[in-house]
C-alpha cells in the first residue's frame, strides 16, 4: 500500500499545481544529474546554457547528449499526457531519442554479452534479452496491484537489470521510473549525482539478492522530497 503521507502531501500538491508542467529548473537539474553518473565531466553550467540555447564553448558531444536527455524526458512527459503505453515500440523510440547521433545503437537490443564494471551480477546473456524484455513489458503493462510504488520500482529496477541495451540503460531505466511515478499522478524525482553510490548500492541489493524493499523505502524518500519542495514553493 502506499504511505498514507505520501497519498496527503500528493492530493495537496495537485491542487495547487499540474503535475505534468515541468519546471525549467527542475528539467535543468534532471538533465545535469541523469547524465552525471555517466558522463561525470559534465557540468551544471554547461547544462543550463545549452538548455537556453548558448552552446559557444561546449564540446559537441555533451551538447548532443544533454539535448538528448532533454527531449527524451519530454517524451516521457508526452507519453503520460497523451496516454501512451510504455510498450516494447515506445521503450525502443525513447531508446533511440537517449542515443540520436550516437554509434547507430539506439533502439537495438545489444547483440554480445556485457559485464558492468564493479558490479557482482551479470546481465543475461544477448540470447536471452528479448524473452526477458517481453516478460518484463507484460509485467509492466499489465499494471499494479494493490502495491503501487513496488510496481513502479520494479518496472525502474528490472529493466537496469537486464540492461537490454549497448549504453544509456541507467539513463533509461530512471526515465521510465519516472514515466511510471507521472503516469499515477506522482511528480517525477531526480538521484543527485551525491546520492549516486547509495542508488547503485540498491541497485545491486535488487540485481543480486532479490530484494527490492530497500529501493522502495528510498523511492518513498524521494517522491516524498519532490512533494516537499514542490509545497514549499507554493506556499512561498
Amino acid at each position: 500500500m502506499v504511505d498514507g503521507e505520501l497519498l496527503m502531501m500528493r492530493s495537496e500538491a495537485k491542487k495547487k499545481i499540474d503535475l505534468l508542467n515541468i519546471p525549467i529548473d527542475f528539467m535543468i537539474e534532471q538533465t545535469f544529474n541523469g547524465l552525471s553518473f555517466e558522463y561525470d565531466a559534465i557540468t551544471r553550467e554547461e547544462v543550463e546554457k545549452v538548455f537556453h540555447g548558448t552552446t559557444e564553448g561546449i564540446d559537441e558531444k555533451r551538447i548532443i547528449l544533454i539535448n538528448n536527455h532533454k527531449n527524451a524526458f519530454y517524451q516521457v512527459v508526452k507519453m503520460v499526457r497523451e496516454g501512451i503505453l510504455m510498450d516494447e515500440d515506445n521503450l525502443k523510440d525513447l531508446h533511440q531519442i537517449l542515443m540520436d547521433g550516437f554509434k547507430g545503437i539506439g533502439g537495438l537490443y545489444r547483440n554480445v554479452d556485457i559485464s558492468i564494471k564493479g558490479s557482482n551480477h551479470t546481465p543475461p546473456s544477448h540470447i536471452k534479452v528479448y524473452d526477458r524484455m517481453k516478460k518484463y513489458i507484460a509485467y509492466c503493462l499489465e499494471g499494479p496491484d494493490d502495491d503501487l510504488f513496488k510496481y513502479i520500482s520494479y518496472c525502474h529496477l528490472q529493466l537496469a537489470k537486464i540492461h537490454p541495451f549497448l549504453d544509456g540503460n541507467g539513463r533509461l531505466a530512471r526515465l521510465v521510473l519516472n514515466y511510471y511515478l507521472l503516469k499515477y499522478d506522482f511528480l517525477p524525482v531526480i538521484v543527485t549525482y551525491e546520492e549516486r553510490h547509495k542508488y547503485f548500492k540498491l541497485l545491486e541489493e535488487f540485481k543480486v539478492n532479490k530484494n527490492i524493499n530497500p529501493f522502495i523505502e528510498f523511492l518513498v524518500e524521494l517522491e516524498k522530497r519532490a512533494l516537499q519542495n514542490v509545497l514549499a514553493k507554493t506556499e512561498s
